[in-house]
């Protein structure tokens, strides 16, 4: 299975950029928007300017210790999870966040990388059958099955072709939750991507199964 090779007859070279799916400017921009600004105190973690409406963070500010259940820093981005959601936070400030972690005494793990599985099909490498039946595996175990892996890259396909190509990101080495929520915040409209959001941080935080 090669998802890049069933498209590349629809791209075109425009120049100085290649557009596979012939992306506006705009969109790409959307793409390519930032997770917003990180910032400290001693007792609080404070995001600015963060993109995705659905979550708590496009509406609050200032989150305080205690309503931070744990800290992800082996993820990329880092992340934290408040409830049932994943904030998504700049890595550049890793350190600082290792530093706030500590000084407030907040749980630190390491969270399987569902979403990586998933969206591995549309990095800029070749996609074997053979790592095709090793992912499914390996997402059975969280209680994904091989229909459902199925329906959710179909869902994305397109929009996660169009992320890495037409942005010329050519990211070989993995994608993450937050890259199919800029992806896919350009195609949905709100109340779409509001069920788009929830069900991505459902996946995210699948545990696996005894």
């Amino acid at each position: 299975m090669n998802f890049i090779r069933r498209f590349f007859k629809t791209g075109e070279n425009t120049g100085n950029t290649w557009a596979m799916f012939r992306t506006s400017k705009s969109e790409v921009q959307e793409f390519l928007v930032s997770l917003g600004q990180l910032s400290f105190t001693d007792d609080s973690l404070i995001i600015k300017n963060y993109p995705f409406e659905p979550s708590i963070a496009y509406r609050q500010n200032t989150f305080l210790p205690e309503q931070i259940d744990d800290i992800d820093f082996t993820s990329n981005p880092p992340t934290c999870r408040i409830g049932t959601e994943l904030l998504f936070l700049s890595a550049e400030q890793k350190t600082e966040l290792e530093n706030f972690a500590r000084r407030n005494n907040i749980e630190t793990v390491e969270r399987p990388m569902i979403w990586e599985w998933i969206l591995e099909p549309f990095l800029d490498t070749e996609f074997t059958a053979e790592t095709d039946q090793k992912l499914t595996e390996i997402l059975e175990k969280f209680g994904l099955s091989a229909e459902q892996v199925r329906n959710v890259r179909a869902e994305v396909e397109i929009q996660m072709l169009k992320y890495n190509f037409d942005t010329m990101l050519w990211e070989w080495c993995g994608f993450d939750a937050s890259d199919v929520l800029r992806a896919m915040r350009t195609k949905y409209q709100k109340t779409e991507f509001e069920d788009f959001y929830r069900r991505v941080m459902k996946i995210a935080l699948l545990t696996e199964k005894e």
